[in-house]
């Protein structure tokens, strides 16, 4: 499939991000994208680590394809155009990461509203699509 998991625009936990807080059993309740973000950013030596990552990619990756989904049904100007090639999952929740760092408000939003800011902004489609 040409969207290879896109993976998702939206890549990885794994970009450097400044100190933070130890994940919390809360985090996992996604009230808002700062909570993702916190998930998808959770350092190694957190003792949540692996379900915070896990956690991420899963949520990150169903609420991509279910915009993607719902794009693809849109016959009207489409919300967000992948590139060619697209980026890997890692790459594009790493870009995701760093995009709702840059502006704090956009920490506030709920996560899934985040993600689909994320796409629109980051992978514009050309006029006409």
């Amino acid at each position: 499939m040409k969207y290879r998991l896109l993976a998702f625009a939206l890549g990885a936990a794994l970009c450097g991000t400044t100190a933070q807080a130890a994940v919390t059993q809360d985090s996992f309740l996604v009230r808002n994208t700062g909570d993702l973000v916190d998930l998808c950013t959770a350092p190694a030596s957190d003792q949540l680590y692996t379900q915070a990552i896990n956690f991420c990619h899963g949520f990150t990756v169903g609420v991509f394809r279910v915009l993607q989904e719902e794009d693809m049904a849109t016959k009207s100007r489409h919300m967000f155009c992948l590139p060619d090639p697209t980026p890997t999952r890692n790459e594009g929740i790493g870009n995701f990461v760093k995009w709702a760092q840059a502006d704090a408000s956009r920490l506030a939003q709920p996560a899934t509203d985040g993600i689909a800011a994320f796409l629109a902004q980051a992978h514009p489609c050309p006029r006409g699509r």
